[in-house]
C-alpha cells in the first residue's frame, strides 16, 4: 500500500572518484536517470528514484504501508508498518532534496534528546539522511549511524562525507540517501547516497552496521 501526505513543518568542491552506477548497487540507477527527458528535470528524477526504492523495499521486506512526504524542502520515503501491525518497525528507507541558498540554524537541543540506544561495540551517532547543509532536519531524518562514516573518520567516512560537502556547497544540488536493513529494526545495515553532477548520477554505497 502506498500514499502521499505532506508533513507541515518548519568554494567548489574538489573532484573526488567517487564509484558510478556500479556493480552492488540496490537498483539501476543509471537505467532510473537515462529514462527521464534530457535535460533531467530534478523533481522528476527525485519522484523516479522513491517509487524505484520503493519497489525494492517491497521485493526485499514484503507487505508494508509506503508514505511519501515533505518536510522542510526534504522529500521521503517511510515504512509506516505499524499501522499494519507488521513485525518491522517503521522506519526511513529514503529521502531526496536540493540545497537550498539559506539554511536555518541546527536544533542543537532537539538532536542530543533524540533517542538512541548506546552500544560501546558499535559507537554511534544521530545521523542525517539529508545532510543539514542540504536542507535535512529531524524527525524521519534522523537515523541510527556508525560514528566513523558520520564524522568521516573512516576511509569511507570520508567519502560519506565528500558526498555530502559537494552538495551543500552547491545551491540547487540533487542530493538523496537510501537506508538498506537486514532485519526488523530501523537500524540500517548500508547506506547508499548519490548525487546528480554534469548531467549523470553518482551514487556511493556505504556499510553502516557490522551484522554478527
Amino acid at each position: 500500500m502506498r500514499s502521499f501526505c505532506v508533513a507541515a513543518t518548519a568554494s567548489p568542491a574538489a573532484v573526488h572518484d567517487y564509484r558510478v552506477l556500479g556493480e552492488g548497487l540496490s537498483v539501476d540507477y543509471e537505467a532510473i536517470a537515462s529514462a527521464l527527458s534530457d535535460p533531467v528535470d530534478l523533481e522528476d528524477l527525485g519522484a523516479a528514484l522513491l517509487e524505484a526504492l520503493g519497489d525494492y523495499y517491497e521485493r526485499v521486506h514484503g507487505d508494508s504501508t509506503l508514505l511519501f512526504f515533505k518536510q522542510s524542502g526534504a522529500t521521503y520515503l517511510f515504512d509506516n508498518a505499524s499501522s499494519i501491525d507488521a513485525p518491522n518497525d517503521d522506519r526511513t528507507i529514503a529521502a531526496w532534496a536540493l540545497t537550498p541558498t539559506r539554511v536555518a540554524n541546527r536544533d542543537v537541543g532537539y538532536q542530543r534528546g533524540f533517542p538512541l540506544v548506546s552500544d560501546e561495540a558499535a559507537p554511534m551517532d544521530r545521523g542525517h539522511l539529508i545532510p543539514h547543509l542540504s536542507g535535512g532536519e529531524f524527525g524521519p531524518n534522523i537515523f541510527r549511524q556508525d560514528r566513523s562514516l558520520n564524522r568521516g573518520w573512516s576511509e569511507d567516512g570520508k567519502r560519506y562525507r565528500a558526498m555530502e560537502r559537494g552538495a551543500a556547497e552547491r545551491p540547487g544540488s540533487f542530493y538523496f540517501g537510501h537506508l538498506l536493513y537486514s532485519d526488523d529494526s530501523d537500524w540500517p545495515s548500508e547506506i547508499e547516497t548519490g548525487v546528480f553532477r554534469d548531467g549523470r548520477l553518482v551514487v556511493e554505497r556505504f556499510v553502516n552496521r557490522t551484522l554478527s
